[in-house]
């Protein structure tokens, strides 16, 4: 039961993250790679943190379903939340406020700002677009379909993939990231909301017992504030980066970095989802962690292969033809990040087991 539901779940995570090392290899074929590199990560960084809140509707959607039964409290939460943020995407991507953002806040100037706010105005409607793609895919996790998931966030990666070479042969910088990244999303996004799922069943409830607007908005919010903070972490260290001697290539070797390495990460990046969907009593919480920790050990040691400078060279020059300016920091970060799966397998589990006892604080 555990590989059935789970393995299309990794299969999302690869094919998720797979599309920042595919906008990476597209973006370092560019006439300027390093700029473009740059202020996408730069741009990038910021959507992230402004659509993070949209993140954990999944969860929430999956959460009300198993315990109520009924989400039109989401749906609603979702639709005003994800048009308000991608509000405030569009005022930096039109107005000023993108120049103050970008210059005084995160620290970059001259060419690399300008390819950042080229960047946000094909990213501003990425939040709300995340609300309903995170609305169903919570929908689904909770009916226990999720091969649909892996379908969608593999038609997304295609849309993505295509875009994004296509561009590679007009002058398009930082853009180009962009646009392949919001068409493969809207893809992913549509696929998803017309995909029925059953309804699971649970056991009849009074409103006041279960919780309307209120605790839905007393549950939410935590975990709203965990994912902002978590999405800031590569917005804050572009901003340590945007002070460096060499701004430029500073940034972009830190793109690629993150980009191969959540990439390998992503097999663990669904542990939340199977302790919050598969966790019902002390032997399945003993099977799914037992599970979990064997991946997330198999996972590390795949990373930490990078940690050898042949094989990471290898690979970076293979997918993204990185200059020799770029290689040499990208390759010192590859020993550091082989850490990430053990920690981030850990972290998704438990957060998981906190969602379905509905524990958020």
């Amino acid at each position: 039961a555990f590989v059935r539901f789970y393995l299309p779940l990794v299969a999302t995570s690869d094919l998720l993250t797979a599309t920042n090392p595919l906008l990476a290899a597209a973006l370092a074929r560019t006439s300027d790679p390093a700029t473009a590199l740059a202020g996408y990560g730069v741009a990038f960084s910021l959507i992230g943190v402004i659509y993070a809140p949209l993140l954990v509707i999944q969860q929430v959607t999956a959460q009300r379903l198993l315990s109520v039964g009924d989400i039109t409290p989401v749906r609603r939460f979702t639709a005003i939340i994800g048009f308000a943020l991608s509000g405030v995407a569009a005022l930096v991507a039109f107005t000023p406020v993108g120049v103050f953002v970008f210059e005084t806040l995160v620290g970059v100037h001259d060419r690399i700002l300008d390819e950042a706010l080229s960047a946000m105005t094909g990213l501003w409607p990425v939040p709300a677009l995340t609300g309903v793609r995170a609305l169903h895919q919570g929908r689904l996790v909770a009916g226990h379909r999720t091969r649909p998931i892996a379908a969608a966030t593999g038609v997304r990666t295609g849309v993505l993939a295509v875009v994004a070479f296509a561009l590679t042969t007009t002058p398009a910088g930082a853009w180009l990231g962009a646009a392949a990244f919001t068409a493969g999303l809207a893809a992913e996004a549509i696929l998803v909301t017309f995909v029925p799922a059953p309804t699971p069943v649970v056991p009849e409830r009074m409103e006041s017992e279960s919780g309307g607007e209120d605790r839905l908005l007393s549950f939410s919010t935590p975990l709203m504030l965990n994912v902002m903070l978590w999405w800031s972490t590569p917005l804050i260290i572009n901003s340590v980066l945007a002070r460096t001697p060499e701004p430029d290539c500073s940034i972009a070797a830190f793109t690629v970095v993150e980009a191969v390495a959540w990439f390998l990460t992503a097999p663990v990046g669904q542990l939340q989802h199977a302790s919050l969907a598969l966790v019902e009593c002390r032997e399945t919480h003993r099977r799914v962690r037992m599970f979990g920790s064997g991946l997330a050990i198999f996972v590390t040691l795949l990373l930490g292969v990078l940690a050898f400078p042949a094989v990471r060279e290898a690979i970076l020059w293979t997918g993204f033809r990185l200059v020799p300016s770029l290689l040499e920091p990208a390759g010192m970060a590859f020993p550091v990040a082989a850490v990430y799966p053990a920690l981030y397998g850990l972290r998704e589990y438990d957060q998981g087991l906190y969602v379905r006892a509905g524990c958020t604080g």
